[in-house]
């Protein structure tokens, strides 16, 4: 029987030094200004990877992503970028090719993303993977993120395979979700309430927005978001876009509020980018509100260029000194 972890609270961040990601990196497709498109890349996990190593710097922690990008030649594009950025790519060999998406040529028609990645090897691996597989290949990392669309793209079996293996290592490692709900990657509202409600409570994190828990959970206001999440085992962070975010674990919370930001474009990548930003400034020491507020300045960094992974020109905010105890 799976069991959930304990508080948060028992276990330390700045422990941390080997963190993966299980999930699906993409190829994304950019509007231009010349009226063209341009290729770059993203998904939930490679954002929030990449931004966590340019935040945490060269050496801080071994930052790793467990997926499958096939064996063509935009596979071997989409590795190569991943690797610039100091990440490691853990994957069995699966032939096919990575998932697209592209971002809204118009973003003032709000009409959101486009996808063609039901055939990817990420899928086919996500789909298939058992236990044996997930021991091979996601090893002994100290936290694992694991997000929504990871599990929208698992089937049944390797769901429930995925699961036992975090009961298996919870002594060893922790999970930090992030909820990302895609409704168009799953069956049903049903089943994303079922999955991510059983994530959640193996998770020593959780990560979540005012969007999301609308959609899922029908919450009408923050307290009715916050009253959900702090039954769960878990430390929590609720992005609520332009009106800050709200941190904490139990009952105890703080919201922090944020600074207007320019957007350029579309939001792409914020959530990611918020979330690795976070745990980048908990593994540093910072605490949960110190945290929270870094993880806002930090997403904005996102918000203000188009595409949602960082480009070789972005820069985020210096980490803030950590206070002595």
């Amino acid at each position: 029987m799976v069991t959930a972890p304990g508080r948060a609270c028992e276990w330390q961040w700045t422990d941390i030094r080997r963190i993966t990601a299980l999930g699906e990196p993409l190829l994304e497709l950019q509007p231009a200004d010349d009226g063209g498109v341009c290729l770059a890349f993203g998904g939930d996990v490679a954002n929030s990877m990449v931004c966590l190593g340019r935040i945490l710097g060269p050496g801080a922690a071994q930052i790793s992503v467990v997926t499958a990008l096939g064996n063509g030649s935009y596979s071997a594009w989409l590795r190569q970028r991943l690797t610039r950025e100091g990440i490691r790519v853990i994957e069995p060999a699966i032939e096919g090719e990575p998932g697209i998406y592209g971002l809204p040529l118009d973003p003032a028609q709000h009409a959101g993303f486009s996808y063609w990645r039901a055939q990817s090897a990420a899928r086919a691996f996500l789909q298939s993977a058992d236990l044996g597989r997930l021991e091979e290949l996601l090893g002994d990392p100290q936290l694992l993120l694991v997000t929504g669309i990871t599990l929208a793209l698992c089937s049944r079996a390797s769901f429930e395979h995925l699961c036992a293996w975090v009961d298996r290592h919870r002594d060893r490692c922790r999970i930090v979700f992030d909820c990302n709900f895609r409704r168009r990657l799953w069956d049903s509202e049903a089943q994303a309430r079922e999955r991510i409600g059983a994530f959640e409570r193996l998770s020593a994190v959780t990560a979540t927005g005012a969007e999301d828990e609308r959609t899922l959970w029908g919450a009408e206001n923050t307290a009715q978001i916050v009253a959900r999440v702090s039954r769960l085992p878990a430390e929590y962070l609720i992005r609520g876009g332009p009106e800050g975010c709200w941190v904490g674990s139990g009952a105890e919370y703080r919201h922090v509020a944020t600074e207007p930001v320019t957007v350029a474009g579309d939001t792409a990548g914020a959530g990611d980018a918020h979330l690795a930003s976070y745990m980048a400034a908990r593994i540093s020491g910072l605490g949960r509100t110190e945290a929270a507020a870094y993880a806002n300045k930090a997403a904005a960094a996102i918000v203000g260029q188009r595409g949602s992974a960082p480009k070789a020109d972005t820069r985020f905010p210096r980490l803030p000194a950590r206070v002595p105890a």
